[in-house]
């Protein structure tokens, strides 16, 4: 029977979130240490893609039926993963978790029904395991060994990564941006006095939701940024609002905490949202529990007045793309796109005529700013995709154009030409 695990948030003394790996309720000893010593000062989010990444470990452990950490308490000598068994992990390293469940299992399965996960994640599996196995040899492993143990394991891991790689699927580059279609259906029909909102029998929802949708429209914040607005980051006279981390946060007691990656800063509001703001705060966030807590959005029906959770705004976009199809594959994180998009717009026309490299500074400069970014982030020019491919498009489609238009030149002169000749 394959052992099934589960990750489970606990709150240490001092507030601090961490996740842990737990077999029928219990803590498995090793995963939990690692990450109580080793991670605890991580985002839990960074936990918990560790943990999932470790499970799929496991799960080869099981498939192999390897006792690894009985192995590695031999002595005199420990008893390491071999070449082999490092590079079969490797192979197994790409499926996803429902085709290792059933490896597992010993179910059969048809060759189409094996699934891989992304090049990019399974990267992550194999990092993330070749830091747990680095800890582990390091803890288990005899004196004599262990340390060249290391050091071997970790090249082996790194050579496999560069030799497997070119196997493993690549996500195709899609920008998930807005359509200019969906931008109007969201300021239309998800408006909260519009007939067609999905939500007619509470104007509370309404109004938070068409609030949540502007929030994320004008400012192009993350799901775990708009989740972690509290009334006093809202400067009411000067149309700003503070974007703050607040890792355990002794305020949130929601199971989990939303979580700010990235710099803290300020954003200008336009009136009309803030305007909106104002209203959602008057007239809908009155209930005794929302009086209990600082967080801006609440949740209304069940729960009423708890701040909002990250799965009940999930559910808001499920349920809008269920309900308008054109609205399909919009996420939180479509807006933070599309913003970056409207934003890079906005600099190419303030800047225009201005030499390129001053352009590109300024561009930078004011993306890093907005969104948070570290100066060294790769995210301008990934989120600036979408921009960027369309200006290649149409300086591609001006180019054959030009040269079009200067071989009907050439013919018509070179037609003129003969018939003088002709003449």
């Amino acid at each position: 029977m394959a052992i099934n695990y589960s990750v489970f948030e606990h709150k240490l003394g001092n507030k601090t979130r961490v996740r842990l790996l737990l077999l029928e309720g219990v803590p498995v000893y090793w995963p939990s240490l690692f990450v109580v010593e080793t991670m605890r000062a991580r985002s839990v989010n960074t936990q918990q893609s560790f943990l999932s990444n470790l499970l799929a470990f496991f799960k080869w452990l099981e498939i192999k039926q390897i006792d690894l950490e009985s192995r590695l308490s031999e002595r005199p000598s420990s008893k390491y993963l071999t070449e082999n068994e490092l590079m079969d992990f490797m192979n197994h390293a790409h499926w996803t978790k429902s085709t290792l469940d059933n490896l597992a299992n010993d179910i059969s399965m048809h060759p189409t029904a094996f699934r891989q996960i992304g090049a990019a994640q399974a990267e992550s599996r194999i990092n993330s395991i070749k830091r747990y196995l680095s800890y582990l040899y390091e803890n288990l492993g005899d004196e004599r060994s262990k340390f060249a143990q290391i050091d071997r394991m970790k090249k082996r891991l790194n050579l496999g990564v560069r030799e497997i790689k070119p196997a493993w699927k690549k996500r195709k580059n899609i920008t998930n941006g807005l359509s200019q279609n969906q931008v109007d259906i969201i300021l239309c029909r998800l408006h909260f006095n519009s007939a067609d909102n999905p939500w007619p029998k509470s104007e509370a929802i309404r109004v938070r939701n068409y609030m949540i949708f502007f929030l994320l429209f004008e400012l192009g914040i993350r799901r775990s940024e708009l989740l972690g607005i509290k009334l006093e980051d809202i400067n009411w006279r000067a149309n700003q609002l503070q974007i703050i981390r607040r890792h355990n946060d002794p305020d949130d007691q929601r199971k989990v905490e939303p979580l700010v990656k990235t710099n803290e800063r300020i954003l200008p509001v336009p009136d009309h949202l803030m305007t909106l703001i104002l209203l959602y705060k008057e007239n809908f966030r009155i209930s005794k529990t929302s009086k209990k807590h600082p967080y801006l959005l609440v949740s209304h029906g069940r729960g009423d007045g708890s701040p909002l959770s990250i799965k009940a705004l999930d559910q808001i976009f499920v349920r809008i793309r269920t309900i308008i199809p054109e609205l399909k594959g919009v996420t939180p994180h479509s807006f933070r796109h599309h913003d970056v998009y409207k934003t890079i717009q906005a600099i190419e026309r303030s800047t225009e005529g201005k030499p390129v490299e001053e352009r590109m500074e300024r561009e930078r400069r004011i993306l890093l700013s907005k969104y948070g970014w570290s100066d060294s982030s790769k995210m301008p020019d990934l989120y600036g995709q979408r921009y960027y491919q369309e200006e290649a498009d149409d300086a591609i489609r001006k180019r054959s154009k030009e040269l079009a238009d200067g071989s009907i030149r050439e013919s018509r002169k070179s037609k003129n030409n003969t018939n003088k000749t002709n003449g």
